[in-house]
């Protein structure tokens, strides 16, 4: 009934909270909450994909060739079935080459790889040779970027960057010049090397390829990479904390790169079996070398083994070599792109076999053949959860507080209902030591979003339409008139940063963990300030610290004083919004009325910092919808909570970094200079997103995402200043008369 009439009555509504803003929209800014690193700048926006068109999480490019091997182009979705161990998986998107320019897919990369200790110095000269000649067709007027790397005596070195000038990158590779070092020899670096590995021995293929994917990883698009080599057994290396195998396909997929091998030895002697990557990743033996030879890995990516030796003439065929390179070139741009997610699982380097098939006879797909699937693509919920109604809160602690396993056991209670600020305090004089006291809170924060057991929901009966229209116009009035007299001003902000703690994996053959009970990581004490309509934290100070493991990102939120209200309450107002009656209250300040909003549109602004992707500086950006509440005194119209949930969906945006952003904030009357005011005391602002690790897989650095793991910050603001001796301060609400006030006043 309610919600009827609200429906119907929403354009006088909202008419009469624009008319008395007035100017309000182009001052305030919207709410913001954000998770970030500091010192790290954003590189420009990312948004989330729809739920009908988002990517999938794994791309793989596939070639389509006919019985006489050229490359088919022209295909549909309907032509191609994903088989992800032999079971149909769903496609999010297919994309043909075709099409991928109109789409933002960058043009191919194709890569050459000369190894000077890989091949004689005669056929190493040789393929610079006829590479040079390729670079140099068209004028050298390239048809697509080539890049250039060099295993040579001192280290690995590459072009500056991917290039369209074939006649500069043949100088480049007939003169041996070396513009960029990627990484030098003998120099030590955090790398998981094995013991003896950081000289020239370092080059073997499998890092020399690790090292090329992690460089790659940084640019986007298709890649195709020509190895001169021959069909010797490489090694790599599987220890505690590094699985060389794993590592290498897993790197190899994100970064796109399909490794080609022109064969540079005699053809008719076999490839030694040296086994594949799934049986090299095997863990029956960590600490030990394993075998692989460079046609597997090519296999296994998708991409050529192709023969240059010459039988009759008992010589390598350059005019073979020249095909191979023009046949891969091709194929690098004649390509599908597919994406799909992987299952969920709970084990780590779980081996999943891919292959694609074709509807129509007489074509073949070749893709890469396998992927490592991981627990940290998706997120899971937290193990032995305990799931509690407040009461059964109540139960436990009397019954157990002061156990030595008490407080871990809390740390794993979920409740199913809000735990309310009376009844928080009542439990916490319960509790014996810190600890306890530590786990109730972070519980308590964590029930904020939740109604309210049956007690405190207050059975009165529901107002009649007029009565209900008449409290929100009052709180639409209330907030926009308040607002719009925002002064300067300054108080004490006192954040309580709640944390999982993480378990190193750096010793340890074991899965780390982040799904740990939560705990205080830090405590800091700052001063928070309102300068025309900018909100400002400075001079904070640390009075506690125990952070658990450093975390390279911080959560905080901006808007507390007057944005977050008055942004929430203007697109709660909006008609294509959803604004309904919730249900009676009973609080601290007495009987308040709650309603209920739900706006599909995005205004809410949601960012992370930052996404492993390109060089690890880039932020996620993006604007959501929302919905949450807002409970008022039904006779004044004061707003005393106000609680906003960004539309978040992992299944919608598995790419997402963030799948959980929420913000609440208290309200209470404070005395200032003689008068009450109705202000922030306690906001309280949670997360749950991806945690980013730092890798050092080949002695390069690079990012990549770990486990989900839930951030909680409780502010509290207390002692409020206004600058100068005239100013009235207002945080975000009317001040209130005497007679209008909640009846008591109780600071937190």
């Amino acid at each position: 009934m309610m919600n009827a009439s609200i429906r119907l009555r929403r354009a006088f509504l909202a008419g009469v909270f624009v008319s008395s803003v007035g100017g309000l929209a182009g001052q305030i800014p919207a709410a913001k909450m954000e998770s970030r690193a500091p010192g790290l700048n954003g590189r420009g926006p990312l948004g989330s994909a729809s739920s009908a068109h988002r990517d999938g999480i794994f791309r793989i490019d596939v070639v389509v060739t006919d019985d006489a091997g050229k490359s088919v182009t022209g295909l549909e979705s309907k032509d191609f079935t994903l088989l992800d161990n032999g079971q149909p998986a769903r496609v999010f998107t297919f994309q043909s080459s075709s099409t991928s320019r109109a789409n933002f897919e960058p043009l191919p990369e194709l890569i050459f790889v000369f190894n000077e200790d890989n091949l004689p110095p005669e056929q190493s000269a040789g393929a610079e040779k006829v590479v040079a000649a390729y670079l140099r067709e068209n004028r050298g007027l390239l048809a697509q970027p080539v890049l250039l790397y060099r295993v040579a005596h001192d280290g690995i070195h590459a072009s500056v960057r991917p290039s369209t000038d074939g006649n500069a990158l043949a100088e480049e590779a007939e003169k041996r010049r070396e513009p960029r070092l990627l990484w030098r020899a003998g120099v030590k670096s955090p790398g998981r090397f094995p013991t003896g590995q950081a000289g020239p021995a370092a080059f073997r293929p499998v890092g020399v390829l690790g090292l090329i994917a992690i460089d790659q990883r940084r640019v986007p698009g298709r890649k195709m990479l020509v190895w001169f080599g021959d069909r010797s057994v490489v090694s790599a290396w599987r220890w505690c904390n590094f699985n060389e195998p794993v590592e290498l396909s897993t790197r190899l997929r994100e970064a796109r790169i399909a490794v080609n091998v022109l064969l540079m030895d005699s053809g008719p002697d076999p490839i030694p079996d040296a086994g594949d990557l799934m049986s090299a990743a095997g863990k029956d033996r960590p600490q030990e070398s394993v075998t692989l030879t460079l046609p597997t890995i090519a296999t296994h990516t998708g991409g050529l083994v192709l023969a240059s030796w010459d039988a009759k003439r008992g010589a390598i065929s350059w005019d073979d070599v020249t095909r191979g390179i023009e046949r891969c070139a091709a194929e690098s741009r004649a390509f599908y792109s597919l994406t799909f997610d992987p299952p969920r699982t709970e084990r780590p380097d779980e081996y999943h076999h891919l292959m694609v098939t074709m509807s129509s006879p007489g074509l073949s797909a070749r893709a890469v053949s396998g992927y490592y699937n991981q627990p940290v693509y998706f997120d899971h919920p937290r193990p032995n959860l305990e799931r509690l109604t407040v009461s059964q809160l109540e139960e436990a602690i009397r019954r157990d507080a002061g156990d030595t396993g008490f407080p871990r056991r809390m740390g794993n209670m979920e409740l199913t209902q809000r735990l309310m600020n009376d009844k928080r305090e009542q439990l916490l004089g319960l509790l014996r030591n810190d600890r306890e006291r530590e786990a109730l809170m972070a519980v308590a924060d964590l029930s904020e979003f939740l109604a309210p057991p049956f007690g405190d929901a207050l059975t009165d009966p529901i107002p009649d339409p007029d009565a209900g229209m008449d409290i929100l116009k009052r709180t639409f009035d209330y907030v926009a008139e308040s607002t719009h007299k925002l002064p300067d001003f300054f108080a004490t902000r006192t954040t309580i940063a709640y944390q999982e703690p993480q378990v190193r994996d750096e010793d340890s053959c074991q899965v780390p963990s982040t799904e740990q009970p939560m705990r205080v990581a830090f405590t800091v004490r700052g001063t928070v300030m309102y300068r025309n309509g900018a909100e400002v934290v400075e001079a904070e100070k640390s009075s506690h610290k125990r952070l658990l493991n450093k975390r390279d990102h911080a959560l905080d939120t901006h808007g507390t004083f007057g944005p977050v209200l008055a942004a929430v309450l203007s697109a709660a107002a909006d008609r294509q919004s959803s604004l309904s009656w919730s249900h009676w209250e009973k609080s601290e300040w007495g009987k308040l009325a709650v309603f209920r909003f739900v706006v599909p549109f995005p205004i809410f602004e949601v960012t992370f910092c930052c996404v492993p992707e390109g060089d690890g500086a880039t932020v996620y950006r993006t604007m959501t919808g929302y919905r949450g509440e807002f409970a008022v005194d039904p006779s004044s119209g004061a707003i005393m909570r106000v609680a906003v949930e960004a539309d978040l969906d992992e299944d919608r945006d598995p790419h997402a970094p963030l799948i959980r952003s929420a913000v609440l904030i208290d309200y209470a009357p404070v005395e200032i200079g003689g008068r009450r005011y109705i202000s922030p005391v306690r906001s309280v602002s949670l997360s749950r997103g991806r945690t980013r690790k730092i890798m050092y897989d080949w002695g390069i650095p690079f990012i990549v995402y770990g486990a989900f793991e839930m951030l909680v910050n409780d502010f509290a603001f207390s002692d409020y200043h206004k600058f100068g001796s005239e100013s009235r301060i207002l945080s975000g609400v009317e001040e209130q008369t005497e007679t209008n006030a909640p009846p008591k006043e109780k600071h937190h």
